[in-house]
């Protein structure tokens, strides 16, 4: 749905060309985001940390000078400058029902001439200027001046990014003009090291926020917002990042020229395992049905249907009867396969995670029409996957692949 900000066309999301989505992330906490309108008004967005949805924008006072950057230090102080470099304070009093100030905006600074601000959530704030990366100190919740935010340190040069945020304790999220999505993390030192997590598909991006827990955020030109859950933010890679853009928190009205998330306030935990299937592909009556000769499941779907990796495991090719066919050697000992697939989407000997899109359901193979043939094998031994499904489908943690019964799969 629109903000009702201002009028703004669809956007549609840049994605690396063999990524696709899934549903629903393993998260908690909150999501809030500070903003700034081409008249200078402040607005305050919330956002639901695991479906994705906005649950409500708020659009308050102008600030009274024409906003350059921003950072949140918290759920109520914002640090805003304006274009001739003075730095600001600006407290909220409420965000609830509505946004309104505890009083004008405070200057609290001069010669603030960065491009981008962020706040880490752990005392440091960064800032680009000219290329150069520098952090500062905050002492306080509210920084009264240079008394608070000090201890001006470069960290390097070449930060020429087109986004910034913070991503967690002295570690920065960025992306570049040609696309690529990039990790910076700052250590004790001040000494710096760079990761790639994606080489490309990040290009439509004008803005970038991430309130922890590998959440990621974000806005287009457009006013579209997206949303992506790394699952393991920790190990400095990409592959694992889960991609929403069937579901983004809103395809248009986020038309704020800056925004700011409120940082460390999201905790996600990385799922063991996903559902097969977009959620609204089929009934939950058609998870039930029994496979018509041996312990598997037969489900119709149009040709077409995304499918996804139901845990992590190393992705084999499978052909005969099963025509285009993936298997999934999991993590947890059990063997996964997916049989006549129209098309597949990830390479063989790839590592996949929980809901990554693995291909397209199709009527390749022996098959007397289009379907998603899904079976798991323990041991070598073919095990009922029903009530596996109804259990991912319900949101409930399914039973472990040895408990389930090798006969009579109907439920």
């Amino acid at each position: 749905m629109a903000l009702g900000l201002s009028t703004a066309t669809t956007a549609v999301a840049a994605t690396p060309a063999t990524t696709r989505t899934t549903a629903a992330a393993d998260c908690s906490g909150s999501v809030s985001v500070y903003g700034t309108l081409d008249d200078g008004r402040l607005t305050y967005s919330q956002i639901d940390p695991s479906t994705g949805d906005r649950i409500k924008t708020l659009i308050g006072p102008d600030l009274g000078f024409t906003p350059k950057a921003m950072a949140t230090l918290n759920f109520n102080t914002v640090l805003v400058t304006d274009t001739a470099g003075a730095l600001y304070r600006v407290d909220v009093k409420t965000n609830n029902l509505s946004l309104a100030l505890m009083s004008a905006p405070v200057q609290i600074g001069t010669g603030w001439t960065h491009d981008k601000l962020v706040y880490d959530g752990h005392g440091h704030l960064y800032g680009t200027a000219g290329g150069v990366l520098i952090q500062y100190l905050v002492s306080q919740d509210k920084p009264a001046g240079s008394q608070h935010i000090g201890q001006r340190k470069e960290i390097g040069s070449g930060f020429v990014l087109k986004t910034l945020a913070s991503s967690g304790d002295d570690r920065l999220l960025a992306t570049a003009s040609d696309g690529r999505l990039l990790e910076y993390r700052v250590d004790s030192t001040g000494g710096w090291s760079s990761s790639q997590l994606q080489p490309s598909g990040w290009s439509g991006f004008e803005k970038l926020l991430s309130p922890g827990g590998g959440l990621y955020y974000g806005a287009t030109a457009a006013g579209g917002m997206y949303w992506y859950q790394d699952v393991n933010p920790d190990d400095g890679a990409g592959g694992d990042i889960v991609y929403h853009n069937d579901d983004p928190v809103d395809v248009s009205g986020w038309t704020q020229n800056l925004l700011s998330a409120e940082p460390e306030t999201a905790e996600c935990v990385g799922r063991q395992y996903a559902y097969v299937l977009p959620h609204g592909a089929v009934p939950r009556s058609e998870l039930d049905d029994p496979h018509h000769d041996y312990a598997a499941i037969d489900i119709q779907v149009p040709t077409g249907t995304p499918v996804y990796a139901v845990t992590r495991g190393t992705v084999s090719h499978i052909d005969g009867g099963y025509g285009n066919g993936i298997q999934i050697t999991g993590a947890d000992g059990a063997t996964y396969i997916y049989g006549h697939l129209d098309s597949r989407g990830v390479a063989a000997g790839a590592t996949v995670t929980p809901g990554q899109y693995l291909g397209e359901s199709g009527n390749t193979g022996q098959s007397t029409g289009p379907h998603l043939h899904f079976e798991i094998r323990v041991g070598g031994v073919k095990r009922c996957p029903q009530p596996m499904l109804l259990a991912l489908y319900d949101g409930a943690s399914p039973p472990s692949p040895g408990t389930l019964p090798t006969g009579g799969c109907s439920y």
